[in-house]
């Protein structure tokens, strides 16, 4: 197969049986269940842009380990233009509107899997990286999704896993046999898992029964998903919530691993920790690198709608709006800018993977949280107040009051009312929505927190050396 389409993809998740439990209810069908839509639509859009003629060049790779053309969203990448070619898929995203697909973390995983288990093997004469080979050569073949189960619920964030009143606090290996091994414990803050094809799940705690990294199937024996649904309207309409409605976010999930039983094929890792410095430094630094990409696409698109609405506003001239936009212009460039030093800067791992350099990432990845809400101020203050009072879609489609709100809604002339309906329900859509906050949520807390980002982004910053050359050029002699 090497690359689906979104009409595959969909049908493989029928094959799956997760157990999936939505408002306390089990569901029995995720495929059908109106509350994961939006989700799969989202994570759809890459298998959508792989059948695009604009970008088939650009969405398939040949792939080394299966001899065969790949989704580029499977392949590991061996350079910096593999790197630069991921940067161009990912802008590519834009024309398709979706700013979360998902698709990141199975990159992300695989490249740290690829190499911790590499170094482990070296170390310990193990054969964690054949198995992880041949989890590739699945992934690439059938064009897998790969979900994550990466952090834990924590319990008292004063205390380690060793001193928590419940040692399921951290998943934690309780059982190893000839056979494999049996986890338990959970994973918070899962997004999309449900309708992935596969799980990486890993602990990096740095005791041995809490640091393991292994593949299971979605609907592995004892694994439970417990979802919230995406911040989107259940019912979409025609003018309303025209983004959202679409690609509203995905649904979250506690996974639940209730002595789940893995066996030792599809395990990576098991308690050798001096490994989680180079699994935990390619996850974090791809993982970031992927947020500056999505959040590039967001700027793009709240760029367009600011503009969109100042036209139809009739201010489009008007000097502090030139310059609101060229704020948001830049920072676009900015975070463009952290993509591409990212990508052309990183490191080449001894067993072949290329991954992006840190800093450049977790700059990008911070700058563009932050940035935010000032963006969504400036495309509130080019709309004005009808973002947060304008009449329902009923209203205006009412043939008792709807010619009132034809009448006065309108905007500069040339411009139909309901377009200019349309761009203030994008506004309101992408700045003051349930899907909004959700949104601005993930920016901030996505990717890890943003003490630990700086603390990742200080250890590649050498102080010390550029206190030397301070001393120098103040001609300090010590």
């Amino acid at each position: 197969m090497g690359v689906r389409t979104p009409e595959e993809y969909t049908e493989s998740l029928k094959k799956h049986n997760p157990k999936v439990y939505m408002d306390g209810e089990l569901v029995e069908n995720i495929v059908e269940h109106p509350a994961f839509q939006v989700g799969i639509n989202c994570t759809a859009v890459t298998f959508e842009q792989a059948n695009d003629a604009r970008y088939r060049d650009l969405a398939r790779v040949w792939s080394p380990i299966i001899n065969e053309e790949i989704s580029r969203w499977t392949h590991l990448m061996q350079d910096e233009q593999d790197a630069l070619a991921k940067v161009k898929l990912h802008r590519g995203l834009n024309d398709f509107l979706c700013p979360c697909h998902y698709r990141c973390l199975t990159c992300d995983l695989l490249h740290a899997a690829w190499a911790a288990s590499y170094e482990i093997d070296k170390n310990h004469n193990t054969n964690y990286h054949q198995q992880v080979t041949e989890i590739m050569k699945e992934v690439q073949k059938n064009d897998w999704i790969v979900g994550g189960g990466l952090v834990s619920p924590k319990g008292d964030r004063s205390k380690g896993p060793a001193e928590q009143a419940d040692p399921d606090m951290y998943l934690h290996v309780v059982d190893k046999r000839a056979d494999g091994i049996v986890v338990r414990g959970a994973k918070a803050h899962s997004t999309a898992a449900p309708y992935t094809d596969i799980l990486c799940v890993i602990e990096v705690e740095l005791l041995p029964e809490y640091y393991v990294g292994f593949f299971t199937p979605v609907d592995a024996e004892g694994i439970t998903y417990i979802c919230r649904a995406p911040h989107a309207p259940s019912e979409p309409k025609d003018i309303e919530n025209p983004f959202s409605s679409r690609f509203g976010g995905h649904v979250e999930a506690m996974i639940v691993f209730d002595d789940v039983f893995v066996p030792w094929e599809r395990v990576f890792m098991c308690g050798e920790v001096e490994a989680v410095a180079t699994f935990g430094n390619i996850l974090v630094a791809s993982h970031l690198w992927h947020k500056c990409l999505c959040r590039w696409v967001n700027i793009d698109l709240s760029i367009g709608a600011t503009a969109l609405i100042a036209e139809y506003n009739g201010v489009a001239s008007a000097p502090h709006i030139l310059d609101e936009l060229c704020e948001m212009a830049m920072d676009a460039e900015i975070v463009n800018a952290c993509m591409i030093a990212a990508a052309v800067e990183g490191t080449k791992h001894e067993s072949g993977v290329y991954y992006p350099k840190m800093s450049p990432a977790a700059s990008g990845k911070l700058y563009s949280a932050k940035r935010l809400g000032e963006h969504r101020y400036y495309m509130q203050d080019t709309a004005g107040g009808l973002v947060g009072t304008m009449a329902s879609e009923k209203d205006f489609r009412s043939p008792t009051v709807g010619k009132y709100l034809e009448k006065y809604y309108q905007g500069k002339e040339g411009v139909s009312t309901e377009n200019r309906v349309r761009a203030f329900r994008l506004i309101e859509d992408l700045t003051a929505s349930e899907f909004a906050g959700w949104y601005h949520a993930i920016c901030i807390s996505g990717g890890g927190a943003a003490k630990t980002i700086k603390d990742l982004l200080a250890m590649e910053c050498d102080y010390e050396g550029r206190k030397q050359k301070a001393k120098l050029a103040a001609r300090i002699k010590e």
